[in-house]
């Protein structure tokens, strides 16, 4: 009977062990993935940053035949990455939530889809705002008698993305901007 007790004891403390152990695993890549980023660039790595944002859009663009009051929504993921002498580089991808609009002469309704990735530099510098341009697809809605009309390419916001100079990501905004020729986005 003793023996039962001994070996479910050596069993329980084994187990607590081996969680101790994995515990200790999942910790210690953590603490080095850490690091500040001023000591990477030191050894010379380079410093990425990712920051998302998720933003309201609303407000009166122009399309391709109308004014539109457009709503919907946008997420903006941004992920900078510094050169080794200064500056360095900005991904920022932004993709349409569902965003809709209404013409303001027809009244016919809107749909804007799709994503898009613009690549923006900066340099060792101080930095100002960097800004993107995305382009969506905007469908037009279907009037009879008038064929169906395919997607249209349309860039009808600008993302602007404050960054500082070693790569931190302080804010990241966009702003629905009129369009003069939405077929030179």
């Amino acid at each position: 009977m003793r023996g039962h007790a001994v070996r479910a004891a050596r069993k329980r403390v084994a187990r607590q062990l081996c969680l101790l152990v994995a515990a200790l695993a999942l910790t210690v890549p953590v603490g080095l993935a850490a690091a500040p980023p001023a000591a990477a660039a030191a050894v010379g790595f380079p410093a990425v940053h990712v920051r998302t944002a998720n933003l309201a859009l609303s407000g009166q663009i122009t399309g391709a035949d109308e004014k539109i009051d457009i709503t919907g929504s946008l997420s903006v993921t941004v992920v900078t990455r510094t050169n080794p002498g200064g500056g360095g580089t900005a991904r920022i991808i932004s993709a349409l939530g569902p965003t809709t609009g209404v013409g303001r002469t027809t009244g016919g309704r809107y749909l804007f889809v799709g994503a898009d990735s613009n690549v923006v530099a900066w340099p060792p510098d101080p930095v100002a705002p960097l800004i993107a341009s995305p382009a969506f697809l905007q469908i037009n809605p279907y009037v009879p008698p008038h064929p169906i009309v395919p997607p249209h390419p349309i860039s009808f916001l600008k993302v602007g993305v404050v960054v500082s100079s070693d790569g931190e990501i302080d804010d990241i905004v966009a702003l629905l901007n009129l369009i003069e020729d939405p077929d030179n986005p």
